[in-house]
């Protein structure tokens, strides 16, 4: 003998009106919401899949975009010659405009002569005009602020350096400067000296006149005996001699190295 399922819903709704709405949305609940399940995993597979469809679709069209554009060679014609007669000649160079000239002074090197033969018109410049102008062989206008010409120079500056010992001047030769050297401690050095008593017992006496170079910075560099009245005399004045410090002489504007003379006088009293 066969037996029907139970139905709930029909047992509930067994003396009720099926007709009311209740009963159907009970009795179609399950299909409703498997329906519903399937709706809601088709629009969130849908809405996970559209950016994955999307980006194929646009790398798709761009390849095909690709395959589409060609790549346009525009032959060009060769240039006409150039007609070399007829070519323009190039614009001149222009030249810089020459530098400002330096103002110059004549410079006459002083010589001895006798005084009738001198000429009083010519006159040595001093130290504040040579300051300003440069020496020269005449008298030029320029501007004193110009850079002074040093000529022109040879080489390329990787030559090794040559360094050129500047010679002693003559001892004797007369040298014309704006300010001779003077000694600052000639007094120390003459009471150093004293009277040796070697000399004063015999009874020696009279001058020691020397020639000192004096360096550009004014130091002792070396000296020469002109006269002695004895080599005692001389041995205690050339002991003390390279103590011996000065103004140092100058000529043009700049410090130069000279022959200077000085006496040692020793008298007995």
């Amino acid at each position: 003998m066969a037996t029907a399922a139970f139905d709930w819903d029909d047992r509930l709704f067994a003396n009720r009106n099926k007709e009311y709405g209740a009963y159907f949305l009970r009795k179609n609940y399950v299909r409703h919401t498997f329906r519903a399940l399937i709706i809601a995993i088709v629009a969130v597979g849908t809405a996970i899949a559209i950016p994955f469809v999307k980006a194929y679709i646009e790398a798709k069209l761009e390849g095909l975009n690709r395959t589409k554009k060609r790549q346009v060679i525009t032959e060009l014609m060769e240039p006409p010659p150039i007609d070399k007669k007829n070519e323009p000649p190039p614009p001149p160079i222009e030249q810089p405009p020459p530098p400002p000239q330096r103002a110059q002074i004549k410079f006459v090197p002083p010589q001895v002569v006798k005084e009738e033969e001198a000429k009083k018109e010519e006159t040595i410049a001093n130290i504040d005009t040579l300051m300003k102008v440069d020496p020269g062989t005449k008298d030029v206008e320029g501007d004193p602020n110009a850079i002074p010409e040093i000529g022109e120079t040879e080489g390329t500056g990787k030559e090794p350096v040559e360094v050129v010992e500047e010679k002693d001047p003559d001892p004797m030769a007369f040298v014309a400067v704006e300010k001779e050297p003077q000694p600052v401690n000639i007094d120390d050095i003459k009471k150093r000296i004293g009277y040796p008593p070697l000399a004063k017992e015999a009874g020696i006496q009279g001058k020691v006149i020397v020639r000192v170079l004096v360096g550009k910075t004014g130091k002792y560099e070396r000296h020469i005996v002109i006269r002695s009245p004895h080599k005692i005399l001389t041995e205690a004045v050339e002991k003390e001699l390279p103590n011996l410090e000065f103004t140092p002489g100058i000529q043009a504007g700049k410090p130069i190295k000279v022959w200077v003379t000085i006496p040692f006088d020793f008298q007995l009293r």
